[in-house]
């Protein structure tokens, strides 16, 4: 089995302290650029890995970030990682990912066990079944940093970056409007999560501003994911009766009301759709969905960059709500 690389024996074999090395990996200005160059080549060739633990036991950062996200098998939360861990790649942090499939238990076992490793801060988007922001109060008394994306609580005490699901509702359903429909029905998203709500609330008021009613069987209040549209699309039917488009409060509550239109007969062509989120796979369908694009590369990179900018800070800043604009894609 291959030993173990320690600082003192990258330290012997250049005739330098261990603590001179370990400035030099850490780029320390004490020490020359040149032998930072050479500490750097001689650690990598002799496999040198650093040991986070004592690292973090020493300085008292873990130099970790915990992200804790509701799913990945959509392109929404990958584009959104992708967008932090590219971030991270350029600074000297690494990101630990927590995946809790919508599942409050699972979200605080994750939450747990990052503040368990030390964790320097956290980035949340919470679950569909997250209804306060209580079990983040443990983060708060550790003085832990934690900023919620996409999904999270505006007063909370914690910063939260997030699209402007009203306004961005409000604009995509008037879009559908203007372009000659008016019983427009609403797949929505559960009314305890601010996403759900608040997209929920720019569809009626752009129906009001619009003069168009809509009865309430014409909105079904569901999940936020590809059953939960399937779902929502049969029931609207037995309720409502067929639409003349849809307003689904996420992407894959779309392709969940597009599956259940495959699998009964009903031409797609016929009911427009007009998704809250995006997706590359858009392109490919033989009616494309109108879609409400949510800049998710830029909320991973603007959470990193948040969480970082709060984590430096010499004093507790105030939390922020920091609002993203997204553009309708049809």
């Amino acid at each position: 089995m291959k030993k173990n690389v320690r600082l003192i024996d990258i330290a012997e074999k250049l005739n330098l302290t261990k603590v001179s090395v370990s400035k030099a990996l850490r780029d320390h200005p004490d020490i020359s650029a040149e032998t930072r160059k050479k500490v750097k080549r001689v650690a990598r060739e002799m496999g040198y890995r650093p040991n986070l633990v004592a690292r973090s036991l020493t300085s008292q950062k873990s130099q970790l970030i915990g992200v804790i996200i509701p799913k990945m098998a959509n392109s929404f939360f990958a584009s959104i990682v992708e967008g932090i861990y590219r971030m991270a790649n350029q600074s000297r942090y690494e990101v630990v990912l927590g995946i809790s499939l919508e599942n409050e238990k699972l979200e605080k076992k994750h939450i747990e066990s990052m503040l368990n490793m030390r964790v320097d801060g956290l980035l949340v988007s919470i679950t569909e079944q997250t209804r306060t922001p209580d079990r983040f109060e443990i983060v708060r008394q550790m003085g832990i940093d934690l900023v919620f994306f996409d999904r999270g609580f505006a007063n909370s005490g914690f910063t939260y970056l997030r699209v402007d699901n009203y306004e961005s509702t409000k604009k995509g359903v008037l879009h559908l409007i203007n372009s000659g429909v008016q019983k427009i029905a609403h797949l929505s998203g559960y009314e305890h999560v601010e996403i759900g709500r608040e997209r929920k609330a720019g569809y009626l008021e752009a129906l009001k501003e619009s003069g168009i009613h809509m009865p309430p069987q014409a909105i079904v209040e569901g999940g936020f994911n590809e059953k939960d549209g399937y779902a929502g699309f049969e029931r609207l039917l037995k309720e409502y009766g067929k639409p003349e488009a849809i307003f689904a409060v996420t992407y894959p509550v779309a392709l969940g009301a597009l599956e259940y239109m495959k699998d009964h007969g009903i031409d797609p062509g016929e009911i427009p759709i007009l998704a809250f989120g995006s997706s590359e796979f858009n392109k490919h369908l033989a009616n494309p969905f109108i879609c409400i694009e949510q800049p998710t590369y830029e909320l991973g990179r603007r959470a990193f960059e948040q969480i970082i900018k709060e984590m430096n800070a010499k004093s507790k800043p105030s939390p922020e709500i920091i609002q993203l604009t997204s553009e309708i894609i049809s």
